[in-house]
């Protein structure tokens, strides 16, 4: 459910980022998730796979309004076919010549596809819901002469009076639907594709394509019966299974044939066709933005992630666009598809979801229905996946804004329903230029990539385009109904400058101002020319409406200094000494590229510890002020740094009433579920994390990405069931290192990296209800597990490193696989080390509770900067530990 999973997450993000605003490292952005139904992990400089699609548009309806939808948002450019119809509703003349009402209809949708391209390719297929003439169909059995027959002159007629080739013929439409229009059945469908490829000469270079059929199970007898006569295999998706739909373009790739679905209803259906076989597809109704969207890329791109749950007719899929632009598609079968979460999972960078982060994990819900007819919303839905330098210095939750125009200033202000929208001079408190946005409900049916904007000042008052308009220049205007419809949904697009496209869901244009003057009306246009003063009035601010609109950016920071430490590295930075300075920006690249991606944004301290770059690369930072109005400024200089990599404790969970690192790195955990910290049962410190049903902790995203690892903790493990978690990191189910207290049998530690899962098992199970300490250590030679600090099981064949697997997803208490339970029990004196201990090393830290500080003296000489533990620059050092060139060091 859209807005149930974005505002879920911004409310995870901002709850977290307060919980530790003392506390400035990348753990501020860790919102960990629900457990979702499927998976999809993706890696953004994966090669990839490449297809080669056609995609098309519809007139076997004739619909104008229809194929304009199309136009604009799939472009041109991804338009290469078209679905026109042949009429059976008049007997020919001397059994050759087309009737004038058919000739007149048959025209229309060839001048329909003139819009497209006079040189468009078309395929047939038969106008079932006009009738048949007795001449075709009798006794419900149709004279596969006459029907061939017909098609033959329509394919003449069109070589005659159009330029538009014939690539195919669709014999029959639905024949296993419309069987008393058309009087099909599997053997007249094989005996007209033979009468046409046998006594036709045209049909030499024509495709005859199978039985279309609207159930996917059906197709594959269909097409089996005269596949000595078909070319391309066909099918629809209006019932029928997963399985059959996938093996049907499966079987048509195995026998060299062309897969083609011509009555596509959602972008599921062409995700999962292509990634089966399909190559020619045709939308027959065109929805928005999802659809368009994937024809681009698919065409010029290479998907890079893909999954599906078969059982919930739900498919989901990650591409990168050739111009670098990378989207996410979430579709369900329009008829049959049930409910389903997916979890996005970037594996290689922190990126932004429509928006959101920096983050590596998105959760997103498809809402499904009962039946046909009976709650199917035909869902589906396209999410940015943005990253670099230009990503929105804050994201657009749900709440109130003023809409400001970046070349007028003008506010977009209510005019009352009927009247075309202006802009206004702002006025603080003015209700007419206050608006509540939000994810549109994903209710309203099919597309769920867009944003309700509804006056303040009238209630169900939105932004309108007069008449449904698909053209340029057309008026926006205030109108009043209960739900948006399609031209009153907007898709918001990151233009740069803190600002924003706003994309009509119905044209597929752009809310443009019509001048410069701050009182200038308001229409859609088309995306004008980069860098112009056209392109600058579709460009808006979403500002809060307490804040004035000015583009006065702050000064570049000053005083950017990086300080290595093991695991990562602290920044800090000078206050900017403007009032209206709201936060700052961290921006990163690895050195030698020009790569630089945004990893924090909205941070209000002047230090920030990046705890996600990894060891043995070494990166450039810069800073960004962001104030109030979303001006953002200059870069600050750059400096260069690197983890150091040093063997050493990396982090450390004392679980005494919070998440904590307690190590300069700050790799603090988040809690799923509230998390029960106990004063009374534990073996460390001052307390433990006691872990129940549905509740987990996440840890950072690079925290067990090195090349040897050791964890090390105290379980009390209570509830004996197989297959619970103490720690699982990870990226999927078939990327993951973990530690089961039981598997059945044994004790036993995981690791697979997608090929052969490797493991090494204890003698038994954990013992239950009694505090043991257990260390696993992996090491390049051997792979070691420790309880109460002896060695009690090992293997020198593990030959896949954390560093192989580089899992993000790491959770105490929660495994990667969804069926298995959560840990119940409690742990204490969690820590993570980059390097495998010894077994005299493991000893040492289950008798040891400090974490091998140095001592220094207090003659020592004062070091020039010194932090305490919540990372605030000191000017002398405190009593008791202190960070010192990022080590702790006690006084």
């Amino acid at each position: 459910m859209k807005q149930l999973s974005l505002s879920l997450l911004a409310l995870a993000l901002v709850s977290t980022a307060a919980a530790q605003e003392e506390r400035s490292s990348s753990s501020l952005y860790l919102a960990p998730q629900a457990k979702a139904d499927s998976y999809l992990s993706y890696d953004i400089s994966s090669q990839g796979k490449r297809f080669q699609p056609t995609w098309g548009l519809d007139q076997a309806w004739i619909n104008e309004q229809n194929l304009r939808k199309g136009i604009n948002h799939m472009g041109l450019e991804n338009i290469g076919i078209g679905r026109t119809a042949f009429r059976t509703t008049k007997a020919l003349t001397n059994d050759t010549d087309l009737a004038s009402d058919v000739i007149s209809v048959l025209r229309q949708r060839s001048n329909m596809f003139n819009i497209v391209s006079p040189t468009l390719p078309l395929v047939f297929t038969a106008d079932q819901e006009a009738g048949s003439d007795s001449y075709y169909v009798v006794n419900k059995v149709a004279n596969v002469d006459h029907w061939a027959a017909n098609i033959n002159s329509h394919v003449v007629w069109m070589q005659k009076m159009t330029q538009h080739p014939i690539a195919g013929v669709s014999p029959f439409n639905e024949p296993d639907y419309w069987t008393t229009e058309e009087g099909a059945s599997e053997t007249r469908h094989r005996d007209v594709a033979k009468i046409l490829k046998e006594q036709y000469p045209l049909f030499a270079d024509i495709a005859i394509v199978g039985g279309n059929t609207l159930n996917n199970d059906k197709a594959w007898s269909w097409f089996q019966t005269g596949q000595n006569y078909y070319d391309w295999g066909n099918t629809h998706q209006l019932a029928g299974s997963f399985d059959n739909y996938a093996a049907y373009y499966q079987n048509l790739k195995n026998a060299g044939k062309v897969g083609y679905n011509d009555e596509m209803h959602n972008v599921a259906e062409a995700m999962i066709g292509l990634e089966y076989g399909m190559t020619v597809g045709i939308w027959w109704g065109f929805d928005s933005r999802a659809r368009g969207e994937f024809c681009q890329i698919s065409r010029n791109g290479a998907r890079i992630g893909y999954a599906e749950n078969r059982g919930n007719w739900t498919a989901a899929s990650v591409y990168r666009h050739d111009d670098g632009r990378v989207k996410a598609f979430i579709g369900s079968s329009e008829r049959q598809a049930t409910t389903t979460t997916y979890q996005l999972v970037s594996t290689d960078r922190d990126v932004y979801y429509d928006g959101y982060g920096p983050v590596r994990e998105y959760l997103t819900t498809m809402p499904g229905g009962t039946g046909y007819q009976k709650g199917q919303t035909n869902a589906e839905r396209v999410i940015d996946i943005t990253f670099g330098e230009n990503v929105p210095p804050c994201p657009v939750t749900a709440g109130t804004y003023c809409i400001v125009n970046y070349l007028s200033g003008g506010v977009i202000a209510n005019p009352g329903s009927g009247s075309v929208i202006t802009q206004q001079t702002y006025k603080a408190g003015s209700a007419p230029q206050q608006w509540n946005i939000a994810p549109a409900t994903n209710r309203t049916g099919g597309d769920l990539s867009f944003y309700d904007i509804e006056a303040v000042s009238n209630k169900n008052i939105r932004m309108n385009v007069r008449n449904y308009s698909t053209y340029d220049n057309a008026d926006v205007i205030a109108w009043t109904q209960d739900l948006p419809s399609s031209n009153e949904q907007w898709y918001l697009e990151y233009a740069g400058d803190g600002c924003y496209y706003l994309r009509n869901r119905e044209s597929a244009l752009y809310l443009t101002s019509k001048g410069s003057a701050k009182t200038a009306s308001v229409c859609q246009m088309s995306l004008q020319k980069e860098g112009t003063a056209a392109r600058s009035r579709q460009m808006w601010r979403l500002l809060p409406v307490d804040v004035a609109f000015e583009k006065n950016a702050p000064k570049a920071p000053s005083g950017l200094e990086a300080v290595s430490q093991p695991a990562s590295v602290r920044l800090s930075w000078s206050v900017n000494t403007e009032s209206d300075v709201k936060d700052y920006m961290v921006l990163r690249a690895e050195k030698g590229t020009d790569e630089w991606n945004t990893i924090a944004r909205q941070l209000t301290n002047t230090y920030y510890v990046d705890n996600t770059c990894r060891q043995g690369h070494t990166y450039l930072y810069k800073v960004k002020a962001v104030d109030a109005a979303l001006n953002i400024s200059a870069a600050s200089e750059t400096v260069e740094a690197s983890a150091t990599g040093e063997p050493s404790l990396i982090a450390r969970w004392h679980l005494d009433g919070n998440l904590y690192d307690d190590t300069p790195n700050m790799m603090d955990g988040a809690a799923f579920g509230t998390p029960t910290f106990l004063s009374t049962d534990y073996k460390s410190g001052e307390g433990s994390a006691f872990f129940r049903a549905n509740s987990y902790v996440q840890l950072p995203y690079e925290v067990a990405s090195s090349d040897e690892l050791t964890f090390a903790c105290w379980v009390k493990w209570s509830t004996s069931t197989s297959w619970q978690r103490i720690f699982d990191f990870g990226n999927d189910t078939d990327h993951y290192l973990f530690l089961t207290p039981s598997n059945g049998s044994a004790m036993t530690f995981a690791i697979k990296n997608g090929g052969d899962e490797q493991t090494v098992k204890c003698p038994s199970r954990l013992t239950t209800n009694q505090w043991k300490h257990v260390a696993v250590s992996i090491g390049r030679n051997k792979t070691a597990i420790f309880i109460d600090g002896e060695e009690v099981a090992s293997s020198t064949a593990i030959t896949i490193r954390p560093s192989d697997v580089h899992p993000v997803l790491n959770y105490l208490g929660r495994s990667q696989f969804n069926a298995d339970p959560y840990f119940g029990g409690y742990l204490d004196d969690v820590r993570i080390y980059n390097h495998a201990l010894t077994a005299t090393e493991v000893k040492a830290v289950m008798t040891d509770t400090t974490d091998g500080i140095t001592e220094l003296q207090t003659t020592d000489k004062t070091p020039t900067t010194i932090y305490d533990l919540n990372g605030r620059q000191l000017s002398a050092p405190q009593r008791g530990i202190n960070i010192v060139g990022g080590k702790k060091r006690a006084f």
